[in-house]
């Protein structure tokens, strides 16, 4: 038996990169409208489920990850990334259609990934179907 878990409010959920370069730090992803994970288990987190922290798609273990076509773009700089930088490194992440895009301009800015994860919070709306 397959299981459906996702957010009952819209945007609340977040696909979060980490990328650093020397002494620099920067966080970028999406707010996706909405999504779900998809698990063939038993929910069995829902005890310690604290929906101001959510849920990660590393700490379950999850076989499906459905995110809406609908989100928006948002980056964040470490205060020692300069205005000129974080203008260039913008540009490259609203412009990339994928992740694969921005992902490849910044490695070719000496920026490396370091962290990555999908995470979804608040109230939780879960559904089971039998598999056909």
């Amino acid at each position: 038996m397959a299981f459906s878990i996702s957010p009952k409010n819209e945007f609340h959920l977040t696909e979060r990169m980490t990328y650093r370069k020397d002494n620099k730090e920067m966080h970028c992803g999406f707010l996706w409208k909405s999504g779900s994970f998809i698990t063939e288990n038993p929910p069995n987190f829902l005890a310690e489920y604290d929906e101001n922290i959510g849920i990660s798609v590393g700490s379950q273990d999850f076989t499906e990850v459905n995110l809406s076509s609908e989100g928006q773009h948002l980056i964040y700089f470490s205060e020692t990334v300069s205005q000129d930088e974080q203008k260039s490194l913008n540009a490259i992440f609203q412009q990339s259609k994928t992740t694969d895009d921005f992902d490849i301009g910044f490695q070719h800015k000496g920026w490396q990934l370091v962290d990555m994860d999908i995470v979804m919070w608040g109230e939780l709306l879960i559904t089971s179907k039998l598999d056909t």
